[in-house]
């Protein structure tokens, strides 16, 4: 597999994790709306993804910018 489709793959496999964090944003919400006991928990874990996720994002740019 060349590096081009690499890429390509790595994206869509980006895309489909950041859209599944969005969604689990959203529920994060309506927990805390609903005032969930479970709430918390929850913010506390997307809090952790998120980060995680800028971490992802900020060297996938790096790594494009090199590449």
């Amino acid at each position: 597999m060349d590096r081009e489709n690499s890429w390509i793959e790595l994206e869509e496999a980006y895309e489909r994790l950041s859209c599944l964090l969005n969604t689990f944003g959203l529920m994060v919400l309506g927990l805390m709306q609903a005032r969930d006991p479970y709430a918390d928990g929850f913010n506390a874990l997307l809090g952790c993804l998120t980060e995680a996720d800028r971490e992802v994002q900020r060297r996938l740019s790096d790594c494009q910018r090199t590449a």
